[in-house]
């Protein structure tokens, strides 16, 4: 893995869990964070997301 791929995968990593963060405090809708994961992924090229 290239050093920037890992750069943009723990991105998006941290991104994410801030995200579920926000949720549950229930600051976001689930809906929400489905669609900010979606554009978050499509910003750091993530070809597979498993959450």
């Amino acid at each position: 893995m290239e050093n920037t791929t890992a750069k943009k995968n723990s991105a998006f990593y941290y991104s994410v869990n801030m995200l579920r963060m926000l949720l549950s405090m229930e600051f976001i809708t689930y809906d929400e964070y489905k669609k900010i994961v979606s554009i978050s992924a499509d910003y750091y090229d993530i070809e597979r997301i498993y959450i």
